[in-house]
C-alpha cells in the first residue's frame, strides 16, 4: 500500500514539475534592454507603457543584441525627414524630366548647324509674320488720313460730321492698337525663341562631348563653336554671329 502511494505521489510530483516547465518555457519571452530618460538601464520581457517610445534593444538567452527598435521620432524629425523626402522627389523629377529633354534633343538634331538653320528658320517665319502686319498698319493709317481729311472738309463746310465717320476713325484706332500689341508679342517669341536656342545647343554641345569620352566637368566648358547672342544669328557655316535682317 505504501509503495503504490509513494508511486502515485512521485508521478503527481513528477507532471507538476513537468507542467511548470512546460509553462515556463512558453511564458519565456526575449529579454529587453533600454535606458530611460535618465540614464538607468533596465532589463525585462517588456516595457512600461510611459517609456515605449525609447530605443530598445532585443537580446539573445546569451545576451546578444539581435534587434535594435529605434526610438520613436518627434513631430520635428517626422517633418524634416518629410521634407528631404519631398527634395529628393523632386531632384528625381527634375532629372527624369531632363533625360527625356535630352533624348528629344539628339533624336530631333544631328548637329549644330541644324539647330542654328531651324532657329534662323523659325525667326525668319515670324519676322514674315511682322512686315505683313506693319503693311496692315501702314495701310490703315493712310485710310484714318483719308477719313480725318473728309471729317476735315465736312466740319469746314459748317456741316456735322456723320456718327458712323467717326466710328470708323475709332475702329481704325483701334484696330492699329490691336497690330501694334501683335507685333509686340511676336518679337517677345523671337527674343525667347532665341535663348531656348542658346541653352539648347549649350545643352546639345555638352551632351555629344559626354558621349565623345570627355569628362563631366570639361564637357561643360569645351567651347566648339562660339554661340551667337540672343540679338543676332550666328552664320552657319562659320559659327560668327552677324545681326538678323529688319523689315
Amino acid at each position: 500500500m505504501n509503495s503504490i502511494l509513494t508511486r502515485s505521489l512521485s508521478v503527481t510530483c513528477i507532471g507538476a514539475l513537468l507542467a511548470v516547465l512546460a509553462v515556463s518555457t512558453v511564458n519565456a519571452g526575449p529579454l529587453i534592454k533600454w535606458v530611460d530618460k535618465d540614464g538607468q538601464v533596465h532589463y525585462g520581457d517588456a516595457m512600461p507603457a510611459s517609456q515605449a517610445d525609447l530605443e530598445r534593444k532585443v537580446l539573445s538567452e546569451q545576451g546578444v543584441t539581435m534587434k535594435i527598435i529605434e526610438r520613436a521620432k518627434t513631430p520635428e524629425e517626422h517633418a524634416e525627414e518629410q521634407h528631404r523626402a519631398e527634395l529628393l522627389a523632386e531632384e528625381k523629377r527634375r532629372l527624369d524630366e531632363q533625360a527625356a529633354k535630352d533624348h528629344v534633343l539628339l533624336a530631333t538634331f544631328s548637329s549644330e548647324d541644324d539647330m542654328i538653320m531651324t532657329r534662323d528658320g523659325k525667326i525668319m517665319a515670324i519676322d514674315t509674320i511682322i512686315r505683313l502686319t506693319k503693311d496692315r498698319i501702314r495701310r490703315i493709317t493712310q485710310q484714318l488720313r483719308d477719313l480725318a481729311h473728309d471729317a476735315a472738309e465736312i466740319e469746314r463746310s459748317g456741316q456735322e460730321v456723320p456718327e458712323d465717320l467717326h466710328e470708323q476713325i475709332a475702329n481704325g484706332k483701334a484696330e492699329i492698337q490691336r497690330h501694334e500689341q501683335y507685333i509686340g508679342m511676336q518679337e517677345h517669341e523671337q527674343e525667347a525663341l532665341r535663348h531656348k536656342f542658346m541653352a539648347d545647343i549649350e545643352r546639345f554641345r555638352y551632351l555629344r562631348n559626354r558621349m565623345a569620352g570627355v569628362p563631366a566637368q570639361k564637357a561643360a566648358t569645351v567651347q566648339e563653336k562660339p554661340v551667337g547672342n540672343p540679338g543676332q544669328s550666328p552664320d552657319p557655316n562659320t559659327g560668327s554671329g552677324s545681326p538678323l535682317p529688319h523689315r
